[in-house]
């Protein structure tokens, strides 16, 4: 059995996918989807075989968001300061892979 999930663990892995998210990479993609899938998955849902994109540390990382999502109940964003206007931010970066343009993404 896994050792339950804390909040400073949960904490920790959205400061570490953050720096990475507010980039311009194929992996800054990722982070982002993920924190904005753990901040509203139904308007930025994840493909999770893209978490194959990631650095391992990275990929660790997420997989703590989602489990600190699932587990704790918490949204990311109540987790740092100023999270409402950062994760509201990276929802206007990355707005090109909102729900409703994704399929645009594959014409």
């Amino acid at each position: 059995m896994q050792k339950q999930m804390t909040i400073p663990e949960y904490t920790e892995a959205v400061k570490n996918l953050l720096p990475l998210a507010q980039g311009d990479t194929g992996g800054s993609r990722i982070a982002a989807m993920v924190l904005l899938s753990a901040y509203n998955g139904r308007e930025f849902p994840l493909d999770i075989t893209e978490l194959c994109g990631l650095d391992l540390d990275h990929y660790f990382d997420a997989m703590i968001v989602i489990r600190g999502r699932v587990e704790l109940q918490t949204e990311p964003q109540t987790l740092i300061k100023d999270g409402s206007r950062i994760f509201e931010s990276l929802w206007q970066n990355w707005k090109g892979y909102h729900i409703s343009k994704r399929w645009q993404l594959y014409e």
